[in-house]
């Protein structure tokens, strides 16, 4: 039994490591093999960013939180603060009413020593 010779079949007597068929199979071996390597590391680069962003959104929701607390202590002082300004405006307004009233006094008082210097100088002069 002999076996014929095709296009595709080089026989037992060639070595098949040297076919262009196991060539090209070899190099797309290695082609496959330097994207799978790649894309591993593309994974791990998404991995390390997905990593990386984990972190900052951890650290913007600590600042959120403290930010949040800083705002209630601003609430809170405003509130003392108007309080302040309100007793502060009571004030006020008690110290111009009695400085209102010492007025008409020191005016009265002028009035009634202008009365006496003129009848002492009209009587005793």
């Amino acid at each position: 039994f002999t076996r014929k010779k095709t296009n595709g079949d080089h026989g037992a007597s060639s070595s098949s490591s040297s076919s262009p068929a196991f060539m090209q199979q070899q190099q797309l071996a290695v082609q496959q093999d330097s994207y799978m390597q790649s894309r591993a590391e593309a994974l791990q680069n998404v991995e390390s960013t997905i990593h990386e962003l984990s972190n900052i959104f951890t650290q913007l929701a600590t600042m959120v939180s403290q930010q949040g607390e800083l705002a209630i202590r601003i609430d809170e002082n405003m509130e003392e603060t108007v309080a302040n300004v309100e007793g502060a405006q009571g004030q006020l307004l008690k110290y111009l009413n009695s400085i209102s009233s010492n007025r008409w006094l020191m005016m009265k008082i002028f009035f009634v020593l202008m009365v006496f210097l003129m009848i002492f100088i009209f009587f005793v002069a």
